[in-house]
């Protein structure tokens, strides 16, 4: 006779919590769909064979919440190493730490329009998730899908620069002593500064997202970077630019360093993106200490 067990409850951004092990296939596939980082349950009272039945799906015990709780990682990527998750960092981050900036429909869920452009879409589309885009996103948006994903008839790609992702696991970071805590007062600023130099889309709540912080010189801000996408165990480094009568005294690296520093007292790892056509940024990033990862390019794709 199966048993239900009592929900582990979830601690750790991203977790799912499963009821009973009738649905366990169920939550699970829905749950790598979904980019989530575990699936977790409390076994107490469960039968020896249910409770194997767990482990033989990969769920393991040793969880800080007891004996009993059994904990399914899903982070794991293919390479063995727990960068899954990065595959969909939107997904992952709205899934999680950033749930609060959800707009949602169905499995498909987008930042709110006024923080950031990344819209999340589960790893195998069905047909109605495609229609979830539609009405979340509406007719000419353009958005990323992985590059596995199946287009509907009448759907189509459209042409990329294309881009390249980053990790940061060997790089410890630095504080900078002349890095200064942007705020939301500083944003009609960083609007400035971001339409002078175009690291890419910065809204006017994108700095609720994480910590961003900046240089300045006369009191004026010229140079920037801060947090932005936030799966569980990362984050995203992210609006790095400086004002071009500042360039070439290091104060991107110098930022870059001071916001990995953050990160990783927090026990995370930074990420990054990049334009794949940017090496210069590219090769900075490179010799920071972060590493290309190989993952399938996205396709991007618009609403028909």
């Amino acid at each position: 006779m199966t048993t239900s067990a009592r929900p582990a409850t979830p601690t750790r951004p991203g977790e799912v919590g499963l009821t009973s092990v009738t649905d366990v296939q169920d939550v699970v596939e829905r749950a790598r769909d979904r980019y989530l980082a575990a699936v977790v349950a409390d076994t107490s009272g469960w039968s020896d064979g249910d409770r194997r039945r767990l482990e033989d799906l990969g769920f393991r015990g040793g969880d800080a919440r007891g004996e009993a709780v059994r904990t399914l990682d899903l982070t794991i990527a293919e390479d063995g190493t727990p960068t899954r998750l990065l595959d969909n960092p939107a997904l992952a981050s709205l899934n999680s730490h950033h749930a609060r900036f959800a707009e949602r429909r169905g499995e498909v869920a987008r930042y709110l329009p006024d923080v950031s452009v990344w819209t999340g879409v589960p790893a195998r589309p069905t047909p109605q998730d495609w229609d979830d885009v539609r009405t979340l996103l509406g007719t000419g948006a353009v958005f990323g899908v992985g590059a596995d994903a199946v287009l509907p008839d009448g759907w189509q790609t459209v042409e990329s620069a294309g881009g390249v992702q980053l990790t940061g696991e060997a790089v410890p970071g630095a504080p900078d002593p002349e890095a200064v805590e942007l705020t939301p007062e500083d944003v009609p600023e960083i609007l400035g500064l971001i339409a002078r130099t175009k690291p890419g889309p910065f809204l006017p709540r994108t700095i609720e997202l994480g910590r961003y912080v900046g240089i300045r010189r006369d009191g004026r801000l010229v140079a920037m970077a801060g947090e932005r996408l936030h799966p569980p165990g990362w984050t995203e480094i992210s609006a790095v630019c400086t004002d071009e009568r500042f360039r070439g005294q290091g104060f991107g690296r110098r930022l870059v360093l001071d916001v990995a520093y953050g990160i990783r007292q927090r026990g995370e790892t930074p990420l990054m993106h990049a334009a794949a056509g940017n090496t210069g940024a590219i090769g900075l990033y490179q010799h920071l200490g972060f590493r290309l990862r190989e993952r399938g390019a996205p396709l991007f794709v618009q609403v028909p």
